[in-house]
């Protein structure tokens, strides 16, 4: 339970740091961006992001999964994981950047797009989940503190204006080399372009992919939601939706934090006995459950929180923020009993239940969109995460707490 308990102090750091300084970013450039290049830039970035789910094809929660059951071949892991995503990077960009210029976008939007892109290999090349499978998560501390704090360095220096908004990708994706440098040197990565191990990928996607396509669909009622306003309504309202959006995204990405820091403790304990595993789970419970009264606390000061970082032209996203929040409840509450089902090999649990939050959620958003905007984006969002809470609780009781195997 101290082991828990510290990776998720080093986690929870790691992700509450990261995040000011994120938070510092975003306000920046949205005041200096303005709504309008504010949403097209968000656009595109949410179009990369959700992308990055075919780069790791599952693999750093397996990874970091497989690693914690067997540190001796981490090295090995780190070289066949990182050169596979290498490959499956340079693939996606490709496509991407021939997508692009075929968009009817304009030649602004179409160049932001294809810098955008370049972070597909920063994420092939990214090993954080290594370190969290050796329960180093201190590194994970360094790593994010480090790269964000370069990003808005250099964001700070060379952006003054929405005259520099092309150059915003490619100084955002040059801070995030170092680290990766640094890392791979210290795992002892080697490159494997030739000499790949397809039987050990092949065992590997096995289970990856049933995590990956957990994650795509995860994404889907995670962050779709900005692409569909981008399709269905004015850019300026994509970049109202955006700073609600990326405060609550800030408070995702913390969530998915505090699952990799419990994610190699419950692989670890799970063979050694339910008891354990089950005590985990309560623990985790409990911090996310704190967690979460704190978070709804902020309501009360929604309007004051949209003034001070972005100013009261942003004041529109008010309503949507408060909705979001309980849906970010929704999303805390969901993670000690999808994290169970995944150390414990029921990935495919937990797909199904993505499966259908993720049809809820789409279906929502055609529909309360074009009706409602911002605000019916958000209640997608809390509709499909109330979803994944009631079928995850169902499914965790079922196949763990009634199991005696």
């Amino acid at each position: 339970m101290k082991k828990l308990t510290k990776n998720f102090i080093w986690m929870a750091s790691a992700n509450a740091v990261s995040g000011i300084i994120n938070v510092f970013l975003y306000i920046y450039l949205a005041r200096k961006l303005g709504a309008a290049k504010f949403g097209r830039f968000s656009f595109a970035q949410a179009l990369v992001l959700y992308m990055f789910n075919f780069v790791d094809l599952g693999l750093s929660t397996f990874g970091a999964r497989e690693v914690a059951k067997d540190t001796s071949r981490v090295s090995k892991f780190v070289s066949d994981i990182v050169s596979l995503r290498f490959l499956v990077s340079g693939f996606l960009y490709l496509v991407f950047i021939a997508a692009a210029i075929l968009s009817r976008e304009t030649v602004e939007m179409k160049t932001i797009m294809v810098l955008m892109a370049l972070w597909f290999f920063s994420f092939a090349f990214a090993t954080e989940w290594a370190f969290q499978g050796l329960e180093k998560m201190h590194m994970v501390f360094i790593s994010l503190v480090t790269t964000s704090s370069l990003q808005c360095l250099l964001i700070f220096l060379f952006v003054k204006g929405n005259l520099y908004f092309i150059s915003l990708p490619a100084i955002l994706f040059l801070a995030t080399l170092p680290i990766i440098i640094i890392y791979l040197r210290i795992l002892h990565f080697k490159f494997k372009l030739r000499d790949i191990d397809y039987k050990a990928i092949k065992i590997y996607l096995s289970s990856s992919l049933v995590i990956w396509t957990v994650s795509l669909f995860a994404q889907v009622y995670n962050g779709f939601d900005i692409v569909m306003m981008g399709w269905l309504r004015s850019a300026s309202e994509v970049g109202y939706f955006t700073v609600a959006r990326r405060f609550i995204g800030g408070i995702t990405l913390f969530s998915i934090f505090l699952a990799n820091a419990a994610l190699p403790r419950y692989s670890a304990t799970y063979l050694e006995g339910r008891s354990s595993f089950k005590a985990n789970t309560v623990h985790f419970f409990k911090t996310v459950a704190l967690i979460g009264i704190i978070l709804l606390s902020l309501i009360l000061f929604s309007k004051e929180i949209i003034v001070l970082a972005v100013g009261s032209e942003y004041l529109v996203a008010n309503v949507s923020f408060k909705i979001l929040m309980v849906g970010v409840v929704f999303v805390l509450l969901n993670l000690p009993f999808s994290t169970a089902l995944i150390a414990a090999g029921l990935e495919k649990e937990v797909l199904k239940q993505a499966i259908a939050s993720a049809v809820l959620n789409v279906g929502l958003n055609f529909y309360l969109i074009p009706r409602m905007g911002m605000e019916g984006a958000a209640l997608s969002f809390v509709y499909a995460e109330a979803l994944a809470v009631i079928w995850m609780v169902w499914i965790y009781r079922k196949r763990i707490t009634l199991s005696t195997v």
